[in-house]
């Protein structure tokens, strides 16, 4: 038993028999998944970023992680600005291992203090168009979760568990001079909720077991909650890791993301 199922066995202690059942599974796009299986099938969505160095022998850099969402049926990467301000955003894209590729994005997104209504960590987003390279490179689809309006978590949902993704450097398998190899290795981490941080755009969960580990390279990952509603438990997208440390992870809320690719469109109009 993962530490999911035994967060949401805990919850249904107070259930009835019937509500003991329905706990064992979680909703994802009106389908019942088993809560057993849910972390392994998400990681997916949780990407590897790295920027093109033009430099031979040591083409690309890691700088962390990366989100893939399929949102108004376009495919967005985001990330946090802060991996990606030393870098020209031409350069920033993601490695495809299945075809040993570096796939950069077709245009980029993100918000300007001043022309937005959003302060602090909610500007720290970054959001990369990967529509054109998901439909000439089929195995990327997969890699971007399909967000439907009612996906977005809020802040008056009953969280009963955070789910969050990241590729700390300290994992990575980095040895392209002797193997030309990059090995990507994510980290799959179930949090509890936690108090609400002093800025409102940023929501803060607790790890389950030790942080035993490096977390440099979780910023740009994605988090997703599991909800009670309605006496079922549903998945929603909660965000998009900031930081982490000391067991701790701070992420920008699902709505400041939501609030991001907006933006992106209406820039296109």
């Amino acid at each position: 038993m993962n530490d999911l199922s035994l967060l949401l066995n805990r919850r249904a202690e107070i259930e009835t028999v019937v509500g003991r059942r329905v706990w064992a599974s979680v909703k994802v796009h009106g389908l019942f998944v088993p809560a057993a299986g849910l972390q392994s099938r998400l990681n997916k969505f949780g990407q590897n970023l790295v920027v093109f160095t033009h430099v031979d022998g040591y083409e690309v850099q890691l700088i962390g992680s990366a989100t893939g969402l399929h949102y108004r049926g376009a495919n967005f990467l985001v990330c946090t600005s802060h991996q990606v301000k030393d870098f020209t955003a031409q350069d920033i894209g993601i490695v495809v291992p299945e075809k040993s590729r570096y796939i950069s994005s077709a245009g980029f997104t993100r918000f300007c203090t001043g022309d937005t209504l959003l302060h602090g960590d909610a500007e720290d987003l970054c959001a990369f168009d990967y529509t054109p390279q998901a439909t000439s490179n089929q195995e990327l689809v997969e890699r971007f979760f399909r967000l439907h309006p009612d996906d977005f978590m809020c802040d008056e949902d009953n969280v009963v568990a955070y789910l969050a993704y990241g590729y700390p450097f300290a994992d990575q398998k980095y040895n392209v001079v002797d193997e030309n190899h990059v090995g990507l290795v994510i980290r799959s981490m179930t949090c509890e909720p936690q108090n609400q941080p002093a800025d409102p755009a940023l929501a803060l969960c607790r790890l389950l077991s030790p942080m035993n580990f490096d977390p440099n390279g979780l910023s740009g990952g994605p988090v997703f909650a599991t909800v009670l509603q309605d006496h079922e438990v549903v998945l929603r997208f909660a965000g998009i890791i900031n930081r982490a440390g000391n067991g701790f992870i701070y992420f920008i809320k699902a709505k400041a993301v939501q609030k991001l690719l907006d933006l992106s469109f209406d820039q296109s109009d």
